[in-house]
């Protein structure tokens, strides 16, 4: 298996403190980019497809922390998300190492380990077309109706969190991206319309999505925390 990585970073980043601001010294951006970094080794082979107001503000936060080696591709036009996971895929298809397979990262998961990729990036190597980090829902969820009043219980015990980041065949993400016309792209929808199955890992707590920068102080906490205790991650 030849693994690559890509964090595709859409205009629709449109407060740049989601992804660049610093959480405890290092932004969301650079964050994820380690964590691909440390599955797939080779920087050369980590793309972060960005918009192209973007694209300055990407090469500085790389720089600065010393990953100016890791590969930069700037998406024009509507930059997003699809457009940006497509330009990337087509990086690694057109790149001089070969790519069999691809992380996909989000900046909004920066608390997402190391280990958690490693998990994801070993499915992939038993035989994973598409692997997703997954945890189960603890919370109670309820059914509303349009005036948002409850109506119903929902049984949590078949529902799981999808997390990130993502493992695909470049073949499977291909697919999934030439099956998208316009719009959001969903892509756990995206991936269970395949004809292979999704494989699933176990997921993590702090793997959980952020809202930047509202929520920096709370992430800032649980690095915090990291950092004071010796058995921490």
């Amino acid at each position: 298996m030849e693994l690559s990585g890509v964090v595709p970073l859409p205009i629709s980043v449109a407060d740049t403190r989601a992804a660049f601001a610093p959480l405890n010294t290092a932004p969301p951006l650079v964050r994820v980019v380690a964590a691909l970094l440390a599955a797939v080794a080779e920087p050369k082979r980590v793309v972060v497809a960005a918009a192209e107001s973007l694209v300055g503000d990407v090469r500085d936060a790389l720089a600065s922390d010393g990953l100016a080696s890791v590969s930069v591709v700037a998406v024009g036009g509507a930059a997003t998300r699809a457009d940006c996971l497509r330009a990337g895929a087509e990086y690694l298809r057109e790149a001089a190492f070969s790519t069999s397979h691809v992380l996909v990262h989000d900046v909004s998961r920066p608390l997402a380990s190391v280990e958690l990729a490693t998990r994801v990036s070993a499915a992939m190597r038993d035989g994973g077309t598409v692997v997703m980090p997954i945890l189960a829902v603890t919370d109670s969820v309820k059914a509303v109706d349009a005036r948002g009043a409850i109506t119903a219980t929902v049984d949590r015990s078949q529902l799981r969190a999808v997390q990130f980041p993502r493992g695909y065949s470049l073949a499977a993400l291909s697919e999934m991206l030439a099956q998208h016309s316009s719009g959001d792209f969903d892509e756990v929808a995206a991936a269970i319309g395949l004809a292979g199955p999704v494989t699933v890992v176990e997921g993590e707590p702090d793997a959980f999505r952020t809202e930047l920068p509202g929520d920096a102080e709370f992430v800032e906490a649980i690095i915090a925390s990291r950092a004071q205790d010796p058995h921490g991650a």
